[in-house]
C-alpha cells in the first residue's frame, strides 16, 4: 500500500518487519490503534505533519486541545466561505430564472477591512 510506505517515510507508522527480498512490509495487530488514530486525525482535516506532532510523546492535553480548537476555527471559516459562495450561486440562479437569460454584467461583492482614505473635492464651475 502506497500510503503505508509514505507513513513509514514520515515516521508515522513503521512496519514491524520488512522482507529484504520482496520489500513487503509487515505490521502487527498492536499497531492498529495508532493507524486508527492517524486515520481519525486525518479525517478531521489535520496534515500528516500535524498528526506527527500530535502523536509525539510529550504532547500535553492543553496542546492537543489547542490544535483541535485551531482546526475547528479553520473549518468554521471554510464553512462560512463556502456558505457565502453557495449564496452567490443561488442568487445567480434566481437572477437567471427571473430574466430567463444570462446578464451582460457580473458583479462581485467583496468585504474589505476598514481603512482610512483621503479625498479631495473640487467644484468645477463649468460643469
Amino acid at each position: 500500500m502506497v500510503t503505508l510506505r509514505y507513513y513509514d517515510e514520515m515516521d508515522l507508522l513503521k512496519p514491524v518487519k520488512v522482507d529484504t527480498y520482496t520489500g513487503y512490509r509487515y505490521y502487527s495487530a498492536d499497531q492498529l490503534p495508532r493507524l486508527n488514530r492517524i486515520l481519525a486525525l486525518k479525517d478531521l482535516g489535520f496534515s500528516l505533519e500535524q498528526i506527527k506532532l500530535m502523536l509525539a510523546d510529550g504532547l500535553s492535553l492543553e496542546q492537543l486541545r489547542g490544535m483541535l480548537t485551531t482546526q475547528r476555527n479553520e473549518v468554521e471559516k471554510q464553512l462560512a466561505e463556502e456558505q457565502e459562495r453557495l449564496n452567490r450561486i443561488e442568487s445567480r440562479l434566481r437572477q437567471i430564472e427571473m430574466e430567463n437569460k444570462m446578464p451582460n454584467y457580473d458583479i462581485v461583492i467583496k468585504t474589505v477591512p476598514a481603512m482610512w482614505v483621503a479625498a479631495c473635492r473640487r467644484h468645477d464651475p463649468d460643469q
